[in-house]
């Protein structure tokens, strides 16, 4: 095993300030009851609402995942596996929350089944619970309506361990079971390994004599064993979206390119929207879609929001500070109109729920305003939301962690952490009759109309089951579907889930082939229904290999004046393998100006079309086509330096860039240097450069930063003409001049540190820390933060507008984290490390590096180095790559006396966001 040989004082000035100090509470301490100074029971919400505890420890802890079943009672997956399991850790349950008296709060629990790796997901389909738990995928199921599941069905396994684990299951309107995977890889055995979707992500080879894809196994309760979540489980390539029918058949991938996606969820109209985290450039939310790389571990130029990089696919928002979690799509009239057809987004760290209401810029989901709203806020409150669902009633029910980021135990050996399920509801909301008859009843015997009155149910749960018995019934249906369908008045909900029941039904069906071209191209019909039936055709012609093509009509949307319309109909193209529809991509390509609907035509010309052609498309008249042979050729590793250097004089401006960026990343340190002109700045300043470089015709961005060691003048930094600012150059070729604009902030003058840090006698402990806290001093705390002699915090860490973001973002500490945690942080860094952001130990046959993972290609890995630097390694001189179990800094304890400790806690802990929203205050709707 790496370990990191930094115990020189040298190497200690530039420690990271506890890569942990994002996870709230301490190791090996008993959870704080609610009585606590300043804490309140529940979160704030707006005017209106009210929130109230459906349930709480010791019903339930540490809950990380819901689901609600046929009934309407709520499932809740929660243990102790979470987060370092040993072999003999129990395993996680999954139990039924149940208010038997109808008080409105739950008052007991019934373990449904048990045995499970940390519960990540939950998904109900009929009588079939599918359970997310990591390195498996489980179905649970009760034959003998008893409540306690008896068989246990193993559909995959090895899918990786907890840390970026199986998250986000969804049955969707098509049938099929939607999941997100982080990019933890499995152990690859030849007696346990994973489907080869899985692996492709993670850029994993076939195990010796594996059967793709591995035959599911069942068990009974008493024999079945979860498969432990081994630690040497690492980091593949990268993780993503993936869809598959019952029992894992049929398995493919989405979309890609994701580091940690925590969940997904679909609007009323089968548009997906996932969170995203535990990135140093903030967290993220994506609209997944058929082809999409989100740019983690790209294949060859990574980018994390895709941002005017053409090799990746956008984003849906702003990056921001946070840990975004459950998510799910709300549209039900128990909330006001305000609240309605809006996505609902918890936050994890930042203890706060979200409101992202959807716009469409093109074909990209984008929320209204380019930002989203707060909804909940949980400052004051033992608010740490996990998942989010509606339940029955139409409330909003949200998970609520503990206090501790793994499982706490008491002297009995029993899991004493705290849990929430928390219920919002709007105060004045019109009844819900939800509790009819007929769910005393086997969905078989329910009548068409009840089973179309589900068909619109704004829980999961019964849609899906609906729309099993109607498909299972069969097309003798059509005509009542067909009836319904005609309906302008439908809700979106209704026509969407009724439009995807009669494409699932009889493959063989002509008539249903030419019902949906119709409306395909009925240019009077609603966009959804449009839309929804341009997708069916594809899926009708993919999932019962029909090997139709496309009629000439249905080609003849890729000119639409409405983008969203061609964006689907290249979908349709991609997902439907229709080689023969390659011409009309190409004249698409040629004119399209939307991001996305550019990005989908070129990544199915990669997929569909043949390679000769794309070599033919180099030399096309048309620029946007010779570009998109250029993306499409890269993409599938066929670009070639002779092929791509004549594109850097290419007319077309974007080509050139593009061709430019694609040799650049044959390099893993295309470096230049720029003298900057003499200056001197305020300690603590970080200088930002922008540089243009001039080709021909075409311009390119230089992005860099000064480096932080430089000589001291006084307290403060100076820069003189010999400190040359290296900045990464993102072009091919020779090396060429340039000019660099230098854009700065000038901080507030620097103390400095009156004396040299040198390690201390003793070690600093945990109780001196907090001792000395009541005099903690925030002005020497902040200074002693930013001071260039002090332990270098900035480098890798950001407050505000100062500092970097090679490790956790510290703007808002305060109003998420507690004294006590934060200075355990500082003297234990080891003591409890936030997820995802472990140290990585690389090394090649000439050095040996640990520091932060910032970003990965197919080619270049990039570390951030504890003095501030990014390290550009070639993987192909790899010969070791592991994460270690450690945070990436040493222990601050050998440095920092006590009373230094405590000057930048309580300056972390003044560093607060600003209270928008306190309990039974906010925005009116």
């Amino acid at each position: 095993m790496y370990t990191p040989r930094m115990r020189s004082l040298e190497s200690l000035r530039p420690l990271w300030l506890a890569l942990a100090l994002l996870v709230p509470g301490t190791r090996n301490v008993r959870a704080q009851s609610d009585s606590t100074p300043g804490l309140v029971d529940r979160p704030g919400v707006p005017p209106g609402f009210e929130v109230t505890l459906f349930a709480r420890e010791p019903l339930v802890r540490n809950p990380c995942s819901m689901a609600f079943d046929s009934q309407g009672r709520l499932s809740v997956g929660m243990g102790p596996q979470y987060r370092n399991p040993k072999p003999e850790t129990p395993g996680d349950s999954v139990v039924l929350v149940l208010d038997t008296d109808g008080d409105g709060v739950a008052d007991r629990t019934k373990v449904f089944a048990t045995g499970f790796n940390a519960i990540q997901g939950l998904a109900w389909r009929g009588r079939d619970l599918w359970v997310a738990n990591s390195p498996d995928l489980t179905i649970v199921r009760d034959v003998d309506g008893d409540d306690d599941a008896d068989e246990y069905v193993l559909v995959y396994t090895d899918l990786g361990n907890i840390e970026h684990g199986l998250h986000g299951l969804n049955w969707a309107p098509d049938g099929k079971l939607y999941m997100s995977k982080g990019n933890s890889k499995g152990l690859n055995l030849p007696d346990r390994y994973a489907p080869q979707p899985f692996r492709d992500l993670w850029g994993l080879p076939a195990p010796a004599g594996a059967k793709d894809p591995p035959e599911p196994r069942t068990f009974s309760k008493t024999t079945y064993r979860h498969s432990y979540q081994d630690p040497e489980d690492d980091w593949g390539r990268h993780g993503g979206v993936l869809r598959c029918d019952d029992l894992g058949r049929n398995l493919e991938i989405v979309s890609r390119g994701l580091r940690n996606p925590w969940d997904i969820t679909f609007d009323d109209g089968f548009n997906g929207l996932g969170t995203d985290n535990d990135q140093s450039d903030g967290d993220r939310i994506f609209a997944p879609f058929f082809g999409a790389d989100f740019g983690w571990s790209h294949a060859w130029s990574s980018s994390w929001t895709g941002e005017g990089h053409l090799p990746t696919a956008p984003i849906s928002g702003p990056v921001f500070p946070g840990s975004g979690t459950g998510l799910i799509f709300y549209d039900t009239p128990q909330f006001p109109e305000a609240y309605r057809g809006v996505f609902i987004i918890n936050d994890w760290l930042l203890k706060k729920t979200m409101i992202y209401r959807p716009r469409w810029d093109g074909a990209l989901l984008q929320p209204q305003g380019g930002r989203w709203e707060e909804f909940i806020n949980g400052s004051k409150a033992l608010y740490r939301p996990t998942d989010v669902e509606v339940g029955p009633d139409g409330a909003l029910y949200c998970l609520g962690w503990g206090r501790e980021y793994g499982v706490q135990w008491d002297a009995q050996h029993q899991m004493v952490n705290e849990g929430r399920v928390f219920r919002f509801a709007w105060k004045e909301s019109p009844g819900l009759r939800w509790q009819e008859s007929k769910r005393s009843k086997p969905v078989g015997q329910w009548t068409v109309p009840e089973l179309l009155a589900d068909l619109g149910s704004h829980m999961p749960t019964w849609r899906i089951n609906a729309q099993e018995e109607l498909v299972r019934r069969g097309s003798g249906l059509k005509d009542t579907l067909v009836q319904k369908l005609s309906q302008r008045t439908l809700p979106i909900r209704d026509e969407t889930w009724i439009a995807w029941t009669l494409g699932r039904m009889a493959s063989n069906d002509v008539d249903i082939d030419a019902h949906f071209e119709r409306l395909a191209t009925q240019v009077e019909a609603r966009l959804n229904l449009r839309i929804q039936a341009v997708r069916i055709l594809a899926y009708r012609v993919r999932q019962f290999r029909t090997g139709r093509p496309f009629s000439a009509a249905v080609l003849k949307l890729l000119e639409s004046p409405e983008v969203r319309l061609r964006f689907e109909t290249v979908q349709a193209i991609h997902q439907a393998r229709q080689p023969q529809s390659m011409d009309a991509l190409k004249t698409l390509a040629g004119r399209e100006t939307d991001r996305v609907t550019l990005y989908a035509t070129w990544k199915t010309l990669a997929a569909r079309a043949p390679l000769p052609e794309l070599h033919a498309m180099l030399k096309d008249t048309r620029g946007g086509v010779r570009r998109a042979a250029v993306l499409a050729l890269a993409d599938i590793g066929a670009l070639t330096e002779d092929l791509a250097r004549p594109l850097l004089e290419d007319s077309d401006g974007k080509t050139a860039s593009v061709a430019g960026l694609w040799l650049a990343s044959r390099r893993a340190n295309p470096m230049i240097q720029f003298e900057p002109p003499s200056g001197r700045f305020a300690s603590g300043v970080q200088l930002n450069i922008r540089a243009t470089v001039k080709p021909g015709d075409v311009r390119y961005t230089v992005d860099g930063s000064v480096p932080t060691r430089n000589s001291l003048r006084g307290g403060g930094l100076r820069i003189d003409q010999t400190t040359l600012v290296k900045a990464r150059l993102f072009i091919g070729g020779e090396p060429v001049g340039g000019i660099a604009e230098f854009v700065y902030e000038i901080g507030p003058p620097a103390l400095g540190l009156s004396n040299p840090l040198t390690p201390l006698a003793a070690l600093t402990t945990l109780d001196q820390a907090l001792a000395a806290l009541p005099r903690g001093n925030r002005a020497r705390g902040a200074d002693l933060f930013y001071a260039p002699n002090g332990p270098g915090c900035f480098n890798c860490h950001r407050v505000g507008s100062r500092g970097n973001l090679f490790g956790p973002e510290l703007t808002g500490l305060g109003s998420r984290a507690e004294a006590r945690h934060i200075a355990q942080s500082i003297v234990d860094p080891n003591a409890v490390i936030t997820e995802g952001f472990n140290a990585h130990g690389v090394a090649t046959s000439d050095a040996e590096y640990s520091g932060f993972l910032l970003e990965e290609t197919g080619t270049v890995l990039t570390l951030a180095l504890v003095n501030g630097e990014r390290l550009n390694i070639e993987k192909r001189k790899l010969i070791r790559h592991e994460t270690l179990k450690s945070s990436a800094m040493p222990n601050f304890a050998e440095i920092l006396t006590p009373a230094q400790v405590a000057d930048l806690t309580a300056w972390l802990l003044a560093e607060t966001f600003p209270e928008s929203l306190q309990p039974g205050n906010g925005p009116t709707p």
